[in-house]
């Protein structure tokens, strides 16, 4: 049986974010984006990842807002990393609309990533670029923390579904062909990490 531990932020606390950026004015876009959001606190800002790194000890966020194409060390390799050290912080990747991106975005969530926003291009004005941005960037930051279209704190344990023994097995030569199907949307490589490990040596 597979338990998949959700966290939770105490009352009154906010979500801690670390911003992890090399442009400064996303840095500034994704702090204006997220101080608005009473359960939510941006608790600093790195311009790379070996930055990011070394300040996660002092700043003890609950999540990073990782670019991927960033100068010394990119948010691929940051997030290689962070798995192994910290493997208990959230982290949302921050990747361009570009063939090369998406390549990339997809390549971080098998590392390990559990979300993603696309950066904005051509949004227009920077009212516009910030609405766009908080209604991504802060749903998928209290998804970790918080039930849906609630304010109160997440406590509670996802327990992977065991097979019933109510019923006897039915004789090999009377099963068909079945099909077991995980559809996994962001996030999913994490998820079948836990549970496929989880199945029986001999699950056809």
């Amino acid at each position: 049986m597979a338990t998949i531990l959700r966290e939770a932020i105490s009352p009154g606390n906010r979500i801690r974010v670390l911003v992890v950026d090399d442009s400064v004015v996303i840095r500034r876009l994704v702090t204006h984006a997220l101080e608005e959001e009473p359960a939510v606190e941006v608790v600093g800002f790195a311009s790379n990842g070996s930055i990011a790194l070394a300040r996660i000890p002092q700043l003890n966020p609950d999540v990073i807002t990782l670019d991927i194409e960033m100068p010394e060390m990119d948010g691929l390799e940051t997030l290689r990393q962070l798995r192994q050290q910290y493997p208990q912080v959230r982290v949302v990747m921050f990747s361009t609309l570009t063939e090369r991106g998406a390549a990339m975005t997809l390549q971080a969530l098998a590392l390990g990533a559990d979300d993603y926003v696309a950066k904005a291009s051509n949004a227009g004005s920077l009212d516009r670029s910030m609405a766009r941005l908080r209604a991504e960037l802060v749903p998928k930051i209290k998804q970790f923390f918080f039930t849906a279209g609630s304010a109160a704190p997440m406590e509670q344990t996802a327990t992977a579904p065991t097979p019933s023994t109510s019923k006897p097995s039915p004789p090999a030569a009377a099963l068909k062909r079945k099909v077991l199907a995980i559809g996994v949307s962001t996030g999913g490589p994490n998820a079948l990490s836990t549970i496929i490990p989880e199945f029986p040596a001999d699950f056809p």
